[in-house]
């Protein structure tokens, strides 16, 4: 774009004069300040020249960053909603399941901190994201923006940009263009009333700024200027420009721009010309809206409506002289930052510059040379400036990330122009969201790190988890003594040893987790040529686990015995089964359960990964949402692969059961197996599963000393205990191995039977590949259900119910009330569950009910739905259920989840019967500032629409109003006055000296149904504070009333 300077040119036309300013000179010499705001360098012009302050330009400081940091929790969610409904590509999900991220189960702050890594990460690596977009093909963009061209470039820039090509991004991207291609280039009123309003040059302000000014440029008129809250106009009628000159190169060098630009130039002298306060972020906007060339192109405008998608904003919202996104602008800040050099901090030290990203950045670039008019040239690596300069520096590289970077550029935080001071302590606030986001308390005895950093702690845990995977296998051997009490990061200074040792003397080794390299597999072969007959002398099958035992023993220079065998093999295996559960995702859970991975044994890794899948409560009696997701997913993709006969379904689902039944029981049913010393097949797993006859805690130590597993050579015989630790530690492992690799493309490879052995069926799953085309079905659903779910009519009522009784806000949860408000219709959920459970629920059903007028009834409402949530949980393993409805049962357990969660907040779904379809009534105990608390009941009637029971006691009686939805027909009438005399009856019944009086209770009709609102209590929270405070026990006496009436 090219601003039309007319005034500078000599051109302006005489009545625009009134645009030029008096006292040009005094404005820029007097009250010359210099800023540390974000705006780096400014020139206040609030002097004689204006009539009143509102003509000075404030730029955002540190403290307005610190109060718009405080609104995170609404930014966080708006992100969050934009990037489950438009962002999050299918590579994206894809790539958080691959780390063992739970997208649905990770609440809104950690979903949008996790994606905006993975992002950035994929953009670091320079990974094109190719074979996800694949099914919206050109002829259908074509059909949905009418143009080809312009589908062509849709479907480009979206590609580019890991941007999801759903119909909801195609017709913004083709409304934000079809917006641009209406902007002409702006007069000089618009670009003064863009830069007065401080307003970026995205496609909507461009459209405002024309239609407000209406091409008008005379000064006369005036612009209002929102950022600055006031009116702007001229006095002024000449200017001196020869003694603003060095007061305008001062501004420009100070703000960080070259002074032999004379464009720049030209822009500060038309600000000055325009009455426009000549500050580093008023230049700077005026220079943005420059770089913008008319007309718009079609690829300009959607470029920029890209990028504002990605960032979570609306298509028109994309700025046109910067389509770089926050996420691309976050790793190229990050990138720039780690390749400052030491000299670049010298030279804007030197030059007395501000210490900003953008000038270091700069001064990296440009030839460093010393100005010998500078009385601060040359000054030594000592001086105490350069030193504080490069502390501050490193300081910020310590706390840089690329998500910490991401989430302040959401925040509107200028990273680039920040002093590196407000830097610091932005990063700091970052880092401390990101990390309470992520973890819980832990604290570390052993490397130092603390409990106020425990993404330190996840950092480390990776990092070790890496050195070992990478590291010599020669450890389960070097450390087979000690594996039972080494800690994670023990293992890993060992391993990392180790690894040092071999690098020093120029030789290989077999890594733990990876296949070694060809020249060295030789090697290995040769050197271990007899190991299949040592294996044979040992009575053990010639497979790659009991070779690779026998290696390691030779590693290490160990005798090869018996007792070493199985000791190594056992550890060996763990390492393998531990270490692959060691994901991001997995270590995440971990922290975020109070656990220090660092400081933790393989042993205790393994225990507390397991109980973080199975336990989903505090008494381990129930799954987690983990367990549920992952046999879900099994089941979808078990009906999307065709070539599964049905007796193959039958015997896969069959298999799954019992792996998760094995590990959810402490992994008895092995110990059963070594105590009557049988093989360890899959068909002896299944019937001592099935016969119940299981050790009490893994294994049974009460074994004859007759038992041997396996023939022992004269000579090695070892305890039988030690035995039994090293055979079970080894089975445990492989059956952590197969439960990892149950996939239905996978089961149906390995062709398992009842006799097959589980050392061999772990092997053959670990072998086999995951069908790439069957897992991209999967998850393109689970993307779209996400999207149809976030995007619906239905989410913000329900986000608005979770925010009022504190519910967590994540997917599933999500999900759930949605699901609940919908069943307060239609009851799905209480039909449903008593069609699916065989064991029968109705009591509990009726408990939710029936004990609304009973003591503790909290707990006893939360108990009930216990009963139902483990009793659906036992049709999902039940051998005996042939079909499985997985996502009704999962749903119906978030509901019940939540539910659960709610009542802690005075908020109860109770099923009751409306002609002979069970329907939720929503029963809510609230105070307001009166300090009377109320119980609001309603419920959704097929006749009479939605009646409700406002209800509270005060001095005097209870007092209320019953309402419907419909009008007030002779029937409805008839059926309200009945249910209030009824119910005046029971209230009078169930509540000693409760003052019914059926005068006190209205009728009302044409009620419009009202959101939930706030206020809502917890159960007990107001028993005793007031006198006229009804307890908890009261108000649910009166909603037993309401129902009974009904």
């Amino acid at each position: 774009m090219n601003i039309n300077f007319q005034t500078v040119a000599g051109k302006k036309a005489t009545e625009d004069s009134m645009y030029v300013g008096m006292d040009a000179e005094d404005r820029i010499n007097k009250n010359a300040v210099k800023q540390s705001s974000v705006s780096a360098i400014a020139v206040n012009l609030d002097t004689s020249l204006f009539s009143n302050d509102v003509y000075a330009s404030h730029a955002r400081g540190a403290e307005d960053i610190s109060e718009m940091a405080k609104n995170t929790d609404v930014l966080t969610q708006h992100n969050y909603m934009a990037l489950l409904s438009n962002t999050m590509s299918e590579e994206d999900y894809a790539k958080a399941l691959q780390d063992g991220f739970d997208v649905k189960n990770l609440n809104s702050s950690e979903t949008v901190t996790i994606l905006d890594k993975i992002k950035g990460v994929l953009l670091e690596a320079g990974v094109s994201v190719i074979g996800y977009n694949d099914d919206m093909s050109v002829e259908k963009l074509t059909k949905i923006t009418g143009s080809r061209s312009l589908a062509e470039t849709i479907q480009n820039e979206f590609s580019q940009n890991d941007i999801p090509m759903t119909t909801e991004n195609v017709r913004a991207a083709k409304g934000a263009y079809e917006e641009a291609a209406q902007i002409n280039e702006p007069s000089d009123g618009a670009v003064k009333y863009m830069v007065l309003n401080n307003m970026k040059p995205t496609i909507s302000n461009f459209y405002l700024a024309a239609h407000s000014t209406n091409g008008q440029n005379l000064s006369g008129r005036g612009f209002y200027a929102q950022e600055a809250g006031g009116y702007y106009a001229q006095k002024a009628d000449s200017i001196n420009w020869d003694s603003l000159a060095p007061q305008i190169d001062k501004v420009l060098d100070e703000a960080g721009y070259d002074m032999s630009d004379l464009r720049i130039r030209d822009d500060a002298k038309w600000m000055v010309e325009q009455g426009i306060p000549l500050t580093a972020e008023n230049l700077g906007t005026l220079a943005e809206i420059a770089k913008v060339e008319f007309p718009i192109t079609e690829q300009a405008a959607v470029k920029a409506a890209a990028s504002a998608i990605l960032d979570g904003k609306s298509a028109v919202q994309g700025n046109l002289a910067d389509s770089e996104s926050n996420i691309e602008k976050a790793v190229r800040i990050y990138e720039d930052t780690k390749n400052i050099s030491d000299d670049a901090v010298k030279s804007v030290v030197e030059e007395e510059k501000d210490l900003t990203i953008k000038n270091l950045v700069m001064a990296g670039r440009e030839d460093a040379g010393v100005n010998p008019e500078n009385p601060t040239a040359l000054l030594s690596d000592s001086d105490p400036k350069i030193v504080a300069a490069r502390l501050q520096l490193e300081e910020v590289r310590l706390r840089m990330s690329v998500e910490a970077n991401k989430s302040l550029l959401d925040r509107g935080f200028e990273i680039d122009t920040a002093p590196m001071q407000n830097l610091i302590e932005e990063l700091s606030n970052i880092l401390k969201d990101i990390e309470g986001a992520q973890t819980g308390e832990i604290i570390d005895d052993i490397t130092g790190v603390k409990a106020s950093n425990p993404a330190r702690v996840y950092d480390l845990t990776l990092e070790k988890v890496q050195i070992i995977s990478k590291g010599p296998a020669d450890i389960s051997g070097l450390m087979a003594g000690r594996l039972q009490t080494a800690t994670l990061s023990q293992i890993s200074d060992v391993s990392a040893s180790l690894t040092r040792k071999f690098k020093a003397a120029g030789e290989g080794y077999e890594a733990m987790m990876t296949a070694p390299r060809a020249d060295l597999g030789d090697s290995i072969k040769k050197a271990f040529r007899n190991v299949d007959d040592i294996l044979r002398d040992f009575g053990e099958e010639a497979n790659e686990e009991n070779r690779r035992a026998v290696r390691i023993l030779g590693y290490n220079s160990m005798e090869i015995t018996e007792e070493n065998f199985e000791n190594v093999r056992a550890w060996d295996r763990k390492f393998v089964a531990t270490l692959e559960r060691l994901k991001p995702g997995a270590v995440l859970n971990l922290i975020r359960e109070g656990n220090n991975p660092l400081n933790m044994t393989l042993e205790q890794l393994s225990d507390s990964l397991d109980q973080g899948m199975f336990n989903g409560s505090e008494d381990g009696k129930r799954d987690s949402d983990r367990s549920r997701e992952k046999f879900s997913k099994f089941i979808c993709k078990l009906e999307q692969k065709k070539d599964i006969t049905k007796e193959e379904k039958a015997s896969f689902i069959g298999i799954y059961r019992l792996f998760h039944t094995l590990k959810a029981n402490d992994y008895k049913a092995i110990g059963s197996v070594l105590k009557t010393g049988k093989d360890m097949t899959l068909g002896n797993l299944l019937t001592e599963t099935r016969s119940g006859r299981t050790a009490r805690s893994g294994i049974d130590y009460s074994v004859s000393d007759n038992f041997g597993g396996v023939d022992l050579k004269e000579g090695n015989v070892i305890k039988i205990d030690e035995q039994i630790n090293s055979a079970f530690r080894f089975y445990r492992s492989q059956a952590d191995i197969v439960y990892e690799n149950l996939e239905p493309e996978k089961l149906k490879a390995a062709k398992p039977m009842p006799n097959t052995k589980l050392e061999d069926f772990a092997r053959a799953l670990e072998n086999e590949e995951i069908d790439p085309e069957l897992e991209k079905a999967y998850i393109k659903d689970q993307v779209q259900e996400i999207r149809g779910i976030a995007g619906s009519k239905a989410a913000p009522l329900a986000i608005a119910e979770m925010e009022t009784l504190e519910v967590e806000m994540n997917f599933n949860n999500l999900e759930a009330m949605i699901g609940i408000r919908r069943d307060r219709r239609n009851g799905n959920l209480w039909n449903r569950a008593e069609e699916l459970v065989k064991r029968d629920i109705s009591k509990d059903m009726e408990t939710l009910t029936e004990a609304l007028d009973g003591d503790n009834y909290e707990e006893t409402y939360t108990k009930s739905l216990e009963n139902i949530s483990d009793k659906l949980s036992d049709v999902l393993v039940d051998p005996e259920t042939e079909y499985i409805d997985v996502k009704a049962i999962t749903l119906m357990q978030k509901q019940i989840s939540v539910m659960a969660h709610t009542s802690e907040r005075g908020s109860f779904e109770v099923p009751v019967e409306i002609d002979g379809t069970k329907v939720s009534m929503h029963i809510t105990l609230r105070s307001d500032n009166s300090r009377i608390s109320r119980m609001e009941a309603s419920i959704q009637t097929t006749d009479y629409g939605l009646i409700s029971a406002n209800l509270y006691r005060e001095e005097g009686g209870i007092t209320g109003m019953l309402t419907t939805t419909y009008a007030g027909s002779p029937e409805e009438t008839e059926y309200l006055e009945s249910v209030k005399t009824k119910m005046c009856d029971k209230l009078a019944e169930k509540i000693e000296d409760a003052g019914v009086d059926r005068n006190r209770i209205a009728i009302l009709y044409n009620a419009q149904a009202q959101p939930t609102k706030v206020g809502t209590v917890n159960a007990e929270a107001m028993d005793g504070e007031s006198n006229l405070t009804a307890d908890t026990g009261t108000l649910l006496k009166m909603a037993k009333a309401f129902i009974e009436a009904l």
